[in-house]
């Protein structure tokens, strides 16, 4: 009898609040209300009835992709989400067969891979996964109400719950709470929160490579006979700044994303929209929109920075955790955003499977850092070397590694096992340490040195290579 008395206090109950209604939000409502009485979700937005996108999205218009990593998660939260995408119209494509996409070393195999994805918007999955909770008892929404912050415990160490404030006019309101998880996203208010109850805000890394996209929706022409779902095109480090990708989604639609690295931002305007398009290193995006019918406006985004808050090295009230991108924002253009959400929430999972025991926050945030250690390390590794401004920014190791990257690419082109850890490794069902396995890192190294002997002349005034670098139009 003691033994179970002692089991009970360490099981959770009472009542956990989300601040969010996000991607994140919802699977950490998801994950909680297995082990909570009642869960409530904060979110300043009116939320819609329709899929569609939402002021509190900044990014909701633009091109979304859910990694296969991502897509098992959502499918163990809610099991038959996929057949509600599928019946509504997502298409599936295998990132091999059904994609086509353009390295500036050519075009990668096209191959059945089995590493596929769900092509659906972002609307879409969040209206999906949000009316499941809906459906739960145990969960409620408090709409239009913006959280502002913590209200302090009478014990040092826990916070009581969150101020919120009315959207509509501007009255404040108290939720208390037995545990906060800040889900709100990149805009996340916590380090100002954490000081004005007396505690130090989180370190920050940044890596910023200066990109910037616009999205252009489409409708597919009923006479399009392409063999493909998607194509991307992707930029190439240092000479080719611009890149784009076009995937066929619910409704018939093409969502068309044009992508500028460096400060080489993409215009909003429609005409500049398709001049930078034909300036790609591949036609392909530019020939297939060039003659649709375009179905919105061209929408902008630049807000795109790496940016690491080192919540896992910061106190934190104990029942106070910080989630998915609140704690950690990936540059959107990689499209990991919503699969290191679900891994965030599989981190939560995991830290309340252990009962209340002491320490949460710190589990919590450690177990997040680690778990979405391998999404930071694939879009940093990446825009690290744009963020250094050309060649010249690196010192010699780090060029040499990046010149390592550059022949792993065209391994790529040239070989179907390597493509296909490149898409594991994309997709988080790899870790970015696959691509150094010995069968592709030594036959990369030995290129790169090849190289760099072929290169040495150019100091002694020989007519140097040809350059790879494009004329943009």
């Amino acid at each position: 009898m003691l033994a179970k008395a002692e089991a009970r206090k360490t099981e959770w109950s009472g009542h956990a609040v989300v601040v969010g209604a996000g991607i994140s939000g919802l699977l950490s409502a998801r994950v909680l209300s297995a082990r909570f009485a009642r869960v409530t979700l904060v979110e300043r937005d009116v939320l819609p009835d329709e899929a569609v996108a939402r002021k509190g999205v900044p990014q909701g218009r633009h091109l979304h992709s859910l990694a296969t990593r991502g897509s098992e998660i959502l499918e163990d939260l809610f099991p038959g989400l996929d057949a509600e995408l599928a019946d509504a119209g997502c298409p599936l494509l295998d990132q091999a067969a059904d994609a086509v996409t353009e390295l500036p070393a050519g075009r990668m195999p096209r191959f059945r891979s089995g590493i596929t994805m769900r092509a659906a918007s972002r609307a879409i999955i969040e209206r999906r996964v949000r009316a499941r909770l809906e459906a739960d008892p145990k969960v409620g929404f408090l709409s239009g109400r913006e959280a502002v912050g913590l209200v302090p415990g009478p014990e040092r160490g826990v916070a009581a719950g969150i101020r919120t404030r009315f959207r509509e006019d501007g009255s404040t309101e108290e939720v208390s709470a037995d545990l906060i998880v800040d889900a709100s996203g990149a805009g996340s208010r916590t380090p100002r929160w954490l000081e004005e109850i007396g505690y130090d805000a989180p370190r920050e890394t940044v890596v910023d490579a200066r990109l910037g996209y616009a999205t252009r929706w489409y409708r597919v022409p009923e006479d399009f006979e392409g063999d493909w779902t998607g194509v991307a095109v992707l930029p190439g480090w240092p000479e080719s700044t611009r890149g784009g990708t076009l995937r066929r989604i619910e409704g018939g639609l093409w969502t068309a994303v044009l992508i500028g690295t460096s400060g080489d931002y993409p215009s909003t305007e429609p005409g500049d929209f398709l001049d930078f398009a034909a300036s790609l290193h591949s036609p392909a995006i530019h020939d297939a929109i060039k003659d649709a019918e375009p179905v919105s406006p061209v929408y902008g985004y630049r807000r795109t920075a790496n940016r690491l808050r080192h919540y896992e090295k910061t106190r934190l009230p104990e029942n106070f955790l910080v989630a998915g991108d609140a704690a950690c924002v990936l540059n959107p253009s990689y499209g990991q955003g919503m699969t290191a959400a679900a891994l965030s929430a599989m981190a939560l999972r995991k830290c309340l499977e252990g009962g209340r025991g002491a320490n949460l926050s710190r589990r919590f945030q450690r177990r997040q850092r680690k778990a979405v250690a391998s999404c930071w390390t694939a879009t940093t590794n990446s825009d690290a070397q744009w963020a250094a401004g050309g060649v010249e920014g690196l010192n010699p190791a780090r060029r040499t590694l990046y010149r390592i990257s550059e022949e792993v690419m065209k391994l790529a082109v040239e070989r179907e096992d390597v493509a296909r850890t490149l898409l594991g490794v994309k997709n988080v069902m790899e870790p970015p340490a696959a691509l150094l396995r010995p069968g592709i890192l030594l036959p990369a190294l030995a290129r790169t040195i090849t190289r760099r002997l072929l290169a040495k002349p150019r100091a002694s005034g020989t007519v140097p290579l040809a350059s790879s670098r494009q004329e943009r139009s």
